[in-house]
């Protein structure tokens, strides 16, 4: 019995050290886990999993997705059934439509649905977009559920890494995919169910240790080539002007996706316009410069080898040459791109900000809001209307209102429970100690957050991790010979196979030292403080 009771001490202290490890990690953005989208779909190769609900960490911002019963990021109600004397118009594409990294009523296409809104027009905006999805899978999601929608309009957004992925029979690490050939139908071929996550890809460990094997030995990229010395990824091919040969095969499957979609289209006399999404390359000069030197982009390749715009052209050629129509928000985006970033920064994030969604939202505005399909929801407006003062005013930034309450709540607290338990220290003292303390936690913590959202985001998440390294080291600095009686206490716990004592008495041990620490130490007291 007693040889089990140590056993189990010992599983116990193990299990509490991945615990902590494992939490720690999670501290880190670039090792957080993010809860899936998607499920395997026999005929796109994956979809969005009708029902869920779950939050996502991107870009620094906490993103709340909501897919309805339909498989769409939509309200419950919104599925194939139209509502009487209503235009609809069908978006597909993929994590731009979507609106990866803004919440619901930000996405350009909610936008859209609710300025025609505004104005009175009952035109209802479907928003079909998947994250991942190449061309060639909004044309088969399209084409066996889509038009169930019965749509007056189809816009489909295509975004530059299409081009690559139209090429390509899987997308790493997990899901097959459809792809077309160049007869213009869908290659005969059953996609395989990867079947569950595997444990270890939920765990924030998991990352870590595939971040540590990919830092001695580099994984090749998806299409991995070569040009002037510089290792790209396939999806970087689009941009050279003159790409390797597999970027031809690309196009050609592309575009024979974009003439499949032209002919259901028509077949249900139903107009089909093409809306290529720029990069942020192509719309902000800053943002081509860093893509064009960083270590990650395209390593330093000269201006004269490659252009932003290429891969737009791309598809607007294709579309043209089989007879779709098309729009381009380029000039649109690159007037708004003048006054405000339209783009998540640098390396933070390839997609659009709240800005830059209403930025195309306007766009499409204007281009759509004449047409005769559209008719049904309304006559449009005389002239071209501006968006309401409160259309995208709104802005996600810090709470001062919160923050300014939290602060008196807490120093009202503090102060009287610092009298209570020093009733010798002057009274008249304690809020200005309590109040100064405080400040300084905050500080450290808001100033933090500001400081991280400003640096790329390959460097935050291990500036959090120095960061929580150098004050955990000064802790065992301050701790000194303590940390042998510390490690002597836990041994002599699970040789007395104490296991069910495990649990509490690391979490006792582990704030009493910290707050040993602090209360030893003025300078590093708040940063401990932060912590908690």
């Amino acid at each position: 019995m007693r040889a089990l009771n140590v056993l189990l001490a010992l599983l116990v202290s193990v299990f509490l050290a991945f615990a902590v490890f494992e939490g720690g990690l999670r501290l880190l953005p670039a090792f957080r886990p993010q809860p899936t989208l998607n499920q395997f779909d026999p005929s796109t190769g994956w979809s969005k999993r009708p029902g869920l609900k779950v939050v996502r960490d991107v870009a620094g911002r906490r993103i709340e997705f909501a897919i309805n019963q339909h498989g769409l990021r939509e309200d419950e109600s919104v599925g194939p059934q139209r509502k009487p004397d209503t235009a609809r118009v069908l978006a597909l594409g993929d994590s731009f439509v979507l609106g990866y990294t803004v919440e619901q009523q930000r996405t350009f296409v909610e936008q859209l649905e609710q300025r025609w809104r505004s104005e009175g027009r009952a035109i209802d905006v479907v928003n079909a977009g998947v994250e991942g999805w190449s061309i060639d899978q909004s044309v088969v999601w399209f084409v066996e559920r889509g038009r169930e929608y019965a749509p007056d309009l189809v816009v489909l957004f295509a975004y530059e890494n299409d081009i690559y992925w139209c090429g390509e029979e899987r997308y790493p690490p997990r899901f097959d995919k459809p792809r077309f050939g160049s007869n213009g139908e869908v290659e005969r071929r059953q996609l395989v169910d990867p079947g569950p996550t595997k444990p270890l890809e939920k765990l924030a460990l998991g990352k870590f240790l595939g971040f540590v094997v990919n830092a001695i030995t580099p994984r090749k990229l998806p299409g991995e080539f070569e040009v002037e010395g510089r290792k790209l990824p396939g999806e970087f091919a689009p941009l050279l002007h003159t790409p390797p040969a597999f970027e031809a095969a690309a196009e050609a499957r592309m575009e024979s996706a974009l003439a499949a979609l032209a002919r259901f289209c028509s077949a249900l006399r139903v107009p089909l316009v093409v809306v290529p999404i720029p990069s942020k390359s192509a719309i902000h000069a800053d943002e081509r410069e860093y893509f064009r030197t960083w270590s990650s982009g395209l390593k330093g390749l000269p201006d004269t080898a490659w252009s932003p715009d290429r891969p737009v052209e791309i598809v607007l050629s294709a579309a043209k040459r089989q007879g779709i129509e098309t729009l381009d928000p380029r000039e649109a985006l690159r007037r708004d791109g003048a006054e405000r970033k339209l783009y998540f920064e640098k390396a933070r994030e390839w997609h659009f900000n709240d800005d830059g969604n209403l930025a195309l939202a306007n766009f499409l505005h204007g281009a759509l809001s004449a047409r005769p399909e559209l008719a049904a929801g309304g006559p449009p407006p005389s002239s071209p209307s501006a968006a309401p003062a409160w259309f995208g005013a709104e802005r996600e930034g810090t709470n001062w209102t919160f923050v300014g309450a939290l602060f008196a709540g807490l120093w009202l607290v503090l102060s009287a429970i610092f009298i209570g338990t020093y009733p010798d220290e002057p009274r008249a003292l304690a809020p200005f100690k309590v109040g100064g303390m405080l400040a300084l936690v905050f500080t450290i913590f808001l100033g933090g957050r500001e400081l991280m959202a400003l640096m790329p985001a390959e460097w935050s998440g291990w500036a959090l991790g120095v960061f929580l390294v150098v004050v955990l080291g000064f802790v065992a600095y301050k701790l000194g010979r303590r940390l042998a009686t510390i490690a002597e206490l836990l041994a002599s716990f699970i040789q007395r196979g104490h296991w069910y004592l495990m649990p509490l008495l690391v979490v006792l041990l582990s704030i009493g030292s910290l707050l040993v620490v602090a209360a030893s130490s003025p300078l590093i007291a708040p940063f401990i403080y932060t912590l908690f």
